[in-house]
């Protein structure tokens, strides 16, 4: 094998991408939620006083489409996960508890991850993904 530093980037950035969204959604489903309504769950935990339908779904945008997002929306109203107040969206109170649950696998996945990984090790490769997107014309923005 190769070393390292003579690998190609898109190859390893592409699965290690397939694999965290495969290890995220499966746990998420695990607990009943799909990956796009854990998204609206959390933009619903930064805003408890509620937030725009359009809003989350620019803010959300960059991860999926539009229709992924509005069906995720629908899906969590109709789950009495979240209220529509005109086109508000509040987190329900078991859209907040359920949030809360997600939000632990979550931190439980990131720990997953990072076994073996050093906090410094962790941000250069942050960096080095964000410049080398920019190098190729790319956006490197994240919610």
């Amino acid at each position: 094998m190769e070393p390292p530093s003579r690998q190609p980037i898109g190859f390893w950035t592409a699965r290690a991408a397939e694999a965290v969204r495969a290890r995220t959604r499966g746990a998420l489903k695990e607990i009943g939620v799909s990956q796009p309504e854990w998204w609206v769950l959390h933009q619903l935990s930064l805003h408890p006083e509620g937030v725009e339908r359009a809003a989350v779904v620019e803010t959300i945008g960059p991860n999926e489409t539009p229709a992924v997002l509005d069906s995720a929306i629908d899906s969590a109203i109709e789950k009495g996960w979240i209220e529509a107040a005109g086109a508000r969206l509040l987190p329900s109170e078991v859209g907040a508890a359920l949030f809360e649950r997600a939000a632990a696998l979550q931190h439980a996945l990131q720990a997953e991850r990072m076994a073996g990984i050093t906090a410094e090790d962790f941000a250069t490769t942050i960096t080095v993904l964000q410049k080398t997107i920019v190098n190729v014309g790319g956006d490197a923005w994240h919610w």
